[in-house]
């Protein structure tokens, strides 16, 4: 026995023994030069070298970090604990038998491998090296007869099992003989060698015992039935795939995952992951080995193979999950199992997946808390300057270290353990579990740490030792704080057994000390010179330091302050305030009381900045609330209103913003405001209005309660002078709570109705039907005819006329007050820079009301737009507006600016759906019916489809949108094409599938005694399908563009007087607004539009007030073409009114070039 147990302390040696015994030691190896190496595994895996000559060691090294200093650590003792044993000098042996009832859970052979292999012992070494290298076995053949059935029988077998394969260099042929009991006998062709025979003999046993784990060794089919059911039965020829995850073993003892791939009793580990799903990815033919070649697609695979293929796919792209952390530009099929790879595996075994062992049987998963505690020990006396205390934590051997949590595996079990993460151990134990500290440390460790340990672990205490005497005292930091001419000071001393002392510099603090003071300071002073002792802070920046600051220093030392500190860190808190009223028709904002003028106000505005609270004002230092006058600052802000535009002790807005500024206040919780009687009143009324509006007894209608209460909307709000957009679902009669509105008017002036040209007959004939006793002139005709009816309008309660002539008649308003103005399907005015946009914003009215049941339509900018004329101002200017809401909501998708938006507006708009308010409509059923493209029609469309792709593709950015008018019209002859050829090409003969389908259901429809109106942006397929229908003797009428305002009204009152099914062909955008066609119950759109809202317009010209019947909508679509993207689109565009008008998410509608590729392909 060597006498080399003294190189180390004996804590050190007792724990390596104890490694030694739990058979940590792995691959030791003696050179002829008596130089060894081995592997200890421990919390990780460690290599130990050294010399062992004559009896004696050296030239001793660990790579462990506790070993870098030159210390004799446990795995050095560990490894010559080993040498040191005799039965290390002779090759461990081991029973298979032992080796396999591990491998393989008990019951799951029809033989015990215990006794059945009880015989068959070969050197621990050459199983190690099989069995961590098995996935390098290629099978040949492999057969299982009964061995009455064999050419010769061997005595006492009833079973032959014969397999032939290679294994690394060995190509081997092995016959097992066996019985229920045992192995018979064992005979091993083409191998001349002892160490490979034995090799080739454990493949065979081991893969004999998959075989009888996987087959009914009972079973009599023989392979001629086989063969015969294959011939017969269909077999899939790419059948089902099978992705299984495994346990490999490194040499060292580490483990890694790895993966195989193939189908039922074929399976092939590959060797890399990238290259995997890259020919998964291309739909590549996979060829992993003989009885694999096909592709592999989630169609085939189950639901576990999923998964692994899923981890596979995101392992495949991650750069660096090679075992030495370096970056490699594929991902090899060895995963070393440590990290999110843990994590990751872990997670898919929650769901009830199946891993497998080195030895291929299924892993068993379990949960168990983990436990963990820190004892601290005293070693050496109490004034030796040697002394230390031994810090360690008692964990379970071999833990592995995911990020989310610690886990454990072994040949049977993965365990993954709750109750302590990894993120909340490292910190505390960052190397290894046994942490000394020394005299220097020690008291630093004890007064500092330990409290935090002990807030996470169980810690047991030393009950020998007086820790008071065994710690060296240690120094308290003092920080002295003083404030006088608006700076704050910070000096240092130190505190020993109650007495203080001043240090002169920075350096004298003790070294543990000394860098967190350092920190400290230089976190919040802005003068701090690390070779003196004082910081330095300007009072209007101490906001961080009297908040935070000063309990941080509390956490390092003691406080001590001088009384003008004191009293400005004990300061109460001064809080804002701010009043509000109405005063000659303006909103007045009153800031100051008696504590703050509004003239401090203003400044401390001014040097407003998130989190500070103190600002000096002259020679007084004030404590702000924070929270009070962040929440002014953000209520300003939102209103539009910075410090520059107080220009008094008070500030006068329009009172239209005094909604939207009630609606901020009342989400505010520290700010404190007040408000008058008067203004409570206005914020009220317009919110709920009261319901004392009397209905115009002369008004020939009666109004359902929805309508009353529009009526009652608009009447509050001209009380108050406010515009307002009603915004009614098409169909819930805008026109007759209009015109309600203007009855009860009759006396106080001349109103305007500004309309789209297709409806203003429209509105006069709903005002004589409605109101007779309003004289109305409709301005129509040359500008001279205009001219003269408006000369002659004079007395009139109404002036109805176009967008296009209003725009052209300007100066027919020139010095004409209007009563009221209202514009109808007010998106015409959607872009601001239209003539028609500037015209009716430039008309004189006291009270502007706007119609629209689609306010926005494609961008956010159109109700800008509508806004700007019924209340200028009240969304800013548009680039205000681009930079506070549009820009936010479009490209950053800023669901509090959404938010913003949306109370800014609501109190000004009014919208109800059809379903929300009419429980007598009829359904409203809307089918799409894809069309066939046929023949020449689906050639021409493919290539000049494909051509536009190209053309798309070549372009850059810039190059894009300088040709983005000529891609969009190419873009219309697409869907021309979907329509008919013939709208290209007038000589084009060929059929066309969507007209071919439109007529049949135009007959189909008329069969079963409906009325059809048929709407289409193309007045040339319009001209298409007048021509079939005339010839089929099928009734119809038609409104175009060219159509006469004034005949269309008659058109209309001849297709619903018509008691016979008929057809309406109407242009979309001619007869898409403004026209009640209840007589018809069918809809047929020809072709969509980008914009579902037009559609929707025209829809409802027969789902509206007046409807019996339930209303079908059919939308032809053109199959597989552009016209399908057109119809995911809508949805996208319907998203963005709806976004503001109900709160939902808001959809980008601009077309870009990625967007135009999508649509085209």
């Amino acid at each position: 026995m060597s006498n080399w147990r003294n190189l180390f302390a004996q804590r050190i040696y007792e724990r390596g023994r104890d490694y030694y015994y739990r058979d940590k030691v792995k691959n030791l190896i003696i050179d002829e030069d008596d130089n060894f190496s081995a592997i200890v595994k421990g919390n990780r895996a460690y290599k130990v070298t050294g010399r062992y000559h004559n009896g004696k060691f050296s030239q001793l090294h660990c790579d462990c970090p506790y070993a870098q200093d030159n210390h004799r650590c446990k795995h050095m003792a560990a490894v010559l604990e080993a040498i040191d044993d005799d039965s290390a000098n002779i090759e461990p042996q081991k029973s298979l038998g032992e080796v396999f009832q591990s491998a393989f859970p008990p019951n799951r052979l029809p033989v015990d491998p215990q006794s059945f292999l009880s015989k068959e012992v070969f050197p621990l070494r050459l199983i190690e090296h099989v069995f961590t290298n098995l996935d390098d076995v290629q099978i040949i053949s492999e057969i299982l007869i009964k061995a009455a059935d064999a050419y010769f029988t061997i005595p006492g077998a009833k079973w032959n099992y014969s397999v032939a394969g290679r294994f690394k260099q060995y190509y081997f042929s092995v016959l097992v003989a066996f019985n229920r009991e045992m192995i018979v006998d064992v005979q091993v062709d083409f191998i001349k060698t002892r160490e490979g025979q034995q090799i080739a003999e454990m493949v065979a046993l081991y893969y004999l015992l998959r075989y009888l784990d996987q087959h009914n060794i009972e079973e009599n089919t023989n392979e001629a039935a086989r063969q015969m059911l294959a011939n017969f039965l269909d077999r899939d020829p790419d059948s089902q795939t099978i992705i299984t995850a495994n346990i490999g073993e490194y040499y060292d003892g580490g483990q890694y995952l790895y993966f195989r791939a193939g189908v039922p009793d074929h399976m092939y580990k590959f060797p890399n992951l990238t290259t995997l799903t890259n020919g998964i990815a291309r739909g590549e033919r996979l060829h992993l080995g003989k009885f694999f070649d096909q592709q592999i697609t989630p169609e085939n695979l189950d639901k576990d193979s999923k998964q692994w293929l899923d981890l596979i796919i995101k392992l495949s792209s991650t750069a660096d999950l090679t075992r030495d952390g370096y970056y490699e530009a594929s991902v090899k099929n060895e995963l070393p199992l440590a990290g999110v790879i843990m994590d990751e595996v872990d997670q898919i075994l929650k769901t009830g997946n199946t891993l497998y062992n080195r030895w291929k049987v299924p892993i068993k998963r379990e949960e168990r808390a983990l436990k963990a505690a820190v004892s601290i020990k005293a070693n050496g006396a109490d004034d030796d300057p040697s002394r230390y205390l031994d810090v360690s934590i008692d964990l379970p051997a071999d833990l592995i270290r995911g990020q989310a949590a610690y886990y454990h595996l072994d040949d049977h079990t993965w365990t993954a353990f709750t109750g302590i993460a990894p993120d909340k151990l490292d910190p505390v134990f960052p190397v290894t579990s046994d942490l000394v500290f020394g005299v220097d440390t020690m008291s630093e460790f004890y007064r500092y740490v330990l409290p935090k340990i002990q807030s996470m672990f169980s810690v047991e205490m030393p009950q020998d030792r007086d820790l008071s005497k065994f710690l060296p005292p240690l120094p308290t930091v003092v920080f002295l704080l003083d404030y006088h001419d608006e700076q704050i000071y910070c000096d240092l001393a130190t505190e020993i057994d109650g007495k203080t002392q001043k240090i002169k510099k920075i350096d004298d603090l003790p070294q543990f000390l000394m860098q967190r003071v350092e920190q400290v300071l230089a976190k919040y002073f802005t003068k701090f010179n690390q070779t003196g002792t004082r910081a330095v802070l300007l009072v209007d920046e101490a906001t961080n330091l009297l908040a935070t600051g000063v309990n941080e220093l509390q956490e390092i030392g003691i406080t001590k302050a001088t009384p003008a500190f004191n009293g400005l860190y004990k300061q109460p808190f001064t809080k804002v305030s701010v009043g509000i009223s109405v005063d000659s028709g303006l909103l007045k904002l009153d800031f100051g009381d008696d504590q703050l003028t509004a003239k401090e106000i203003k400044q401390i505005l001014r040097d407003f900045r998130p989190h500070k609270q103190y600002y000096q004002l002259g020679k007084k230092t004030l404590k702000m609330d924070e929270p009070s006058l962040t929440e002014l600052v953000e209520t300003l802000r939102k209103m539009g209103i910075s410090s520059r535009d107080f220009t008094a002790e008070e500030l006068k807005l329009p009172v239209y913003r005094a909604l939207y500024l009630d609606d901020l206040l009342s989400h505010q919780e520290a700010l404190n405001y007040r408000t008058t009687s008067e203004l409570h009143q206005l914020v009220t009324d317009v919110k709920t209005p009261q319901k004392d509006f009397k209905v115009p007894a002369n008004l020939h209608a009666t109004l359902r309660p929805y309508q009353y209460d529009g009526v009652q909307w608009l009447i509050t709000l001209m009380k108050y002078h406010f515009g307002g957009l009603l915004a009614d679902e098409m169909g819930l009669g805008k026109t007759l709570q209009v015109i309600t509105v203007l009855l009860s008017e009759q006396g106080n002036g001349q109103n305007l109705i500004v309309a789209p040209a297709a409806v203003i007959y429209n509105w006069q004939d709903e005002i004589n039907k409605f109101a007779p006793d309003l004289k109305v002139t409709v301005l129509d005709g040359s500008k001279a005819e205009r001219r003269k009816q408006f000369a002659q309008s004079t007395g009139r309660d109404i002036i109805i006329t176009s967008y296009d002539a209003a725009k052209r008649d300007i100066d027919f308003y020139e010095g004409h007050p209007f009563n009221i103005e209202v514009i109808d399907e007010a998106q015409y005015i959607k872009n601001p820079q239209t003539a028609a946009a500037k015209t009716v914003k430039a008309i004189n009215a006291k009270q502007r009301f706007a119609l629209t049941g689609t306010p926005i339509e494609n961008r956010l900018s159109e109700l800008w737009s509508i806004f700007d004329y019924l209340m200028p101002g009240l969304l800013g200017s548009y680039q205000q507006f681009r930079k506070q809401y549009e820009g936010p909501i479009i490209k950053n998708q800023d669901e509090q600016a959404q938010d913003d938006l949306k109370h800014l507006v609501q109190p000004f708009m009014l919208r109800r759906l059809k379903q929300d308010v009419l429980n007598d409509l009829p359904m409203k059923n809307e089918q799409v019916f894809l069309t066939p493209m046929v023949g020449k029609q689906e050639r021409l469309y493919q290539a000049r489809a494909q051509r536009l792709i190209r053309q798309i593709q070549k372009q850059n950015d810039k190059e894009f949108q300088q040709n983005k008018l000529a891609v969009l019209a190419e873009i219309t002859r697409l869907r021309e094409l979907c329509c008919s050829p013939q709208l290209l090409d007038r000589g084009y003969s060929g059929p066309s599938g969507k007209i071919k389908a439109t007529m049949n259901l135009i007959k189909d429809e008329m069969a079963d005694n409906h009325k059809i109106l048929l709407f289409s942006q193309f007045t040339s397929a319009l001209a298409i399908l007048k021509e079939k229908l005339a010839n089929a003797g099928i009734k119809y009428f038609v409104i175009e563009g060219k159509t006469k305002k004034a005949d269309r009204l008659q058109f209309v009152d001849k297709f619903n007087s018509y008691d016979q099914p008929a057809v309406f062909l109407i242009s979309l955008k001619a007869g898409g607004t403004g026209l009640n066609l209840t007589s018809a119950d069918v809809v047929i759109h020809f072709d969509p539009w980008w914009n579902i809202a037009a559609e929707n317009q025209a829809t409802d010209r027969a789902h509206r007030i007046g409807q019996k019947n339930n209303v079908t909508i059919y939308k032809m679509i053109a199959q597989n073409t552009i016209e399908e993207k057109i119809i995911e689109m809508q949805q996208k565009k319907a998203a963005l009114a709806n976004s503001i008008l109900s709160g939902n998410e808001l959809a980008n509608a601009v077309i870009n070039k990625e967007t135009l590729l999508n649509i085209l392909k």
